[in-house]
């Protein structure tokens, strides 16, 4: 039996995974961000089966985060680049990174450190209010309706679930 698509849901959550939720994509991405580009080298480097990389580099050239760019003729092959979409899904790459880097690192530490070409200083992903700069928690936020909310599967619309509290 197929699986429903997440994509119908209305949630920013759930189509996102439909995106990028298959076990997989998020290494493919983390390689391509790090300059691993060409299709044998990613299939190197993670381990995957050839079809199995073809299938995830197939889906995200759908979903508009990666191109194909042919870098020769005689056989074709390709090297597989990042889109403006692709770069985008950066901020939430690294807070995977940095929850894993807590939680999961054990005591070897980090496999990776992030350093910021600016000043050179090692670095992890935070998220903070883009209006105050100030971290955000789940304990010092809330959720609301939004413009495109409607009841469904999926929605968070049952109940009073997104409202201030008292």
């Amino acid at each position: 039996m197929p699986k429903a698509a997440l994509s119908e849901m209305v949630c920013s959550i759930a189509r996102t995974l439909d995106a990028v939720g298959e076990r997989w994509t998020p290494l493919i991405l983390r390689d391509l961000f790090v300059g691993i580009t060409r299709f044998e080298d990613l299939r190197r480097d993670l381990g995957i089966a050839s079809n199995v990389l073809a299938a995830r580099l197939e889906a995200l050239q759908e979903y508009g985060i990666v191109e194909a760019r042919e870098y020769q003729s005689n056989p074709v092959r390709h090297e597989y680049v990042l889109t403006e979409q692709g770069r985008d899904f950066y901020p939430a790459l690294t807070m995977l990174i940095a929850w894993g880097d807590k939680w999961l690192a054990g005591e070897a530490g980090p496999p990776a450190l992030v350093v910021h070409r600016e000043c050179g200083h090692e670095t992890s992903g935070v998220v903070v209010c883009r209006e105050c700069g100030e971290p955000l928690t789940a304990d010092n936020v809330y959720w609301r309706h939004g413009p495109g909310a409607r009841r469904g599967p999926g929605t968070m619309l049952i109940g009073d679930h997104l409202e201030p509290p008292s």
